[in-house]
């Protein structure tokens, strides 16, 4: 028997295997920790600049929590100890798994925030919906962006500029935002195809 199977299958008298539904119950689960580590793998790396995922799959501390956790419990669903003596190796599993998973949280307590995208707020929208200028908040920075398309298929279209100050804004037509700040009145251009911004504030409040 290989050292990966021993961690399930134990020889000694004592072990007994999980019932039927614990099984079925633990191989959900494991399946679930499996969807759950590819779905915050693909919001960390998300090249499409897709909104969903990076909103619920884009940090990296969270999802590292989440995953020990499922983790955590798929393996304790599916590996029950009956005598600690005899099953001493999935005891160890348990701790480092736990000891893991409260370090992470530990982590998340002090680092999460600094990994998390900031808050939205939709300041404008195009009128066939296709459009939305957005207001990210995160710390003391505030930004501008420019989100293209709907639902699911939404993505971060690219950076229009500081928001400094109270500001407003209206789409003039599907390619064209119009910002106020309190420095000035921006008229910005989008690429017609992507909604990509042609055009910037600056790389300051005023331009």
């Amino acid at each position: 028997m290989g050292p990966t199977a021993g961690i399930w299958a134990d020889s000694e008298p004592t072990s007994r295997p999980p019932r039927r539904l614990r099984r079925a119950i633990g191989l959900v689960l494991a399946t679930f920790t499996v969807l759950l580590t590819v779905a915050f793998a693909a919001g960390v790396w998300n090249p499409w600049r897709l909104v969903v995922l990076a909103d619920y799959f884009g940090n990296p501390v969270v999802g590292v929590v989440w995953i020990l956790a499922f983790t955590l419990v798929s393996f304790w669903v599916l590996g029950p100890v009956v005598s600690e003596a005899a099953q001493h190796r999935r005891v160890m599993i348990r701790f480092g798994l736990g000891a893991m998973l409260a370090l992470s949280l530990g982590c998340f307590g002090l680092f999460g925030a600094q990994f998390g995208d900031g808050e939205h707020t939709v300041v404008a929208r195009s009128t066939d919906g296709q459009r939305k200028l957005v207001l990210v908040s995160r710390f003391e920075d505030r930004t501008l962006r420019i989100w293209s398309g709907s639902g699911l298929g939404m993505r971060d279209a690219g950076y229009l500029g500081l928001a400094c100050g109270a500001v407003t804004g209206r789409f003039d037509g599907r390619d064209r935002v119009h910002i106020s700040t309190a420095y000035g009145e921006f008229d910005l251009r989008l690429d017609p195809a992507t909604g990509r911004p042609v055009d910037t504030i600056g790389p300051t409040c005023v331009g």
